[in-house]
């Protein structure tokens, strides 16, 4: 018996956000020569492999298959335009952009599932807004704002992903989680596929390797994350999770040579405190189960 489920579970979730970034630096390594599609194509047919795994263990059955369709499209589309943003910016930016998701999740649920959207929410919003244009400006030559289309395509990754998530608050009444799972698991593979075998480049074994370790690894880390959530608050669980940008920040400076300049640095601490705060916003005691953070 576990004497201390809370110590255990920051634990798992902790290493559940570090593995996420160690994701994002293979896929950034394997972007050098693939397309970003092509390596999320992969690592959804390794999660796709656990879904049949589980399967032998599990029994699924869907009940709203319209809220399963939304939930994977809108998940698919998100880590498409995640990937492509890996292939085209620096990773401490595209992982940064993509995990400012948790705002975007409140007005979705505002706007389709009739929320309540506090003022709070709303402060949390536009201190990452103010965040990311300072990181985009930080980032941007001489003489430009910086806000090219693969940035656009980033903030896009965070827009469908707070999609997704706003779809699981609906969806999780009538489904369970392996379900859910499987279906954003099967949307990824098809929206991923089409362009990824449209313009498939014959991997070296050292990129097959990487392409791997990044579905390898994204699914310890949603194994890992969906077990510290059994003891760990939504609230915390929000906050530990972006620990990922943090570490793909770091670790793009280790492995990429990546360097943000003093703009940057601080536009992306004012994004992590937005984000921060309104994962503890929408996690707060309600009516309805906190919907656990969203992977990337």
């Amino acid at each position: 018996m576990n004497k201390h489920p809370l110590a255990s579970a920051t634990a798992y979730m902790t290493t559940a956000a570090l593995l996420f970034g160690v994701m994002a630096i293979l896929a950034k390594g394997a972007a050098a020569h693939l397309p970003g599609p092509q390596i999320a194509f992969i690592r959804f047919l390794v999660r796709l492999i656990a879904c049949i795994g589980a399967t032998t263990r599990i029994r699924m059955r869907a009940n709203n298959w319209r809220g399963l369709f939304w939930r994977g499209a809108f998940g698919g589309a998100a880590v498409l335009c995640y990937f492509l943003a890996i292939e085209h910016l620096t990773v401490g930016m595209a992982t940064l952009l993509n995990y400012t998701a948790p705002v975007f999740t409140a007005l979705w649920a505002w706007l389709f599932l009739h929320e309540r959207i506090g003022r709070g929410t709303l402060g949390a919003l536009a201190i990452t807004t103010t965040g990311v244009g300072l990181v985009i400006a930080g980032n941007a030559p001489p003489g430009s704002v910086g806000l090219g289309p693969w940035q656009v395509v980033g903030i896009l990754s965070s827009i469908l992903s707070g999609a997704a998530v706003a779809t699981i608050r609906e969806v999780r009444k009538t489904d369970g989680s392996w379900e859910i799972f499987a279906a954003f698991c099967v949307a990824g593979s098809l929206f991923t596929g089409v362009p990824a075998l449209r313009h498939w480049t014959t991997p070296t074994t050292l990129e097959w390797a990487m392409m791997v370790g990044v579905g390898a690894t994204s699914v310890v880390a949603q194994l890992m994350m969906t077990h510290a959530l059994r003891d760990l608050p939504a609230a915390a669980a929000g906050v530990l999770f972006q620990l990922t940008p943090v570490a793909v920040l770091v670790f793009g400076r280790v492995f990429y040579g990546e360097r943000p300049g003093p703009l940057a640095i601080g536009g992306a601490t004012v994004t992590l405190v937005g984000v921060s705060w309104g994962a503890w916003l929408a996690a707060a005691p309600k009516r309805v189960q906190p919907v656990p953070p969203e992977e990337p």
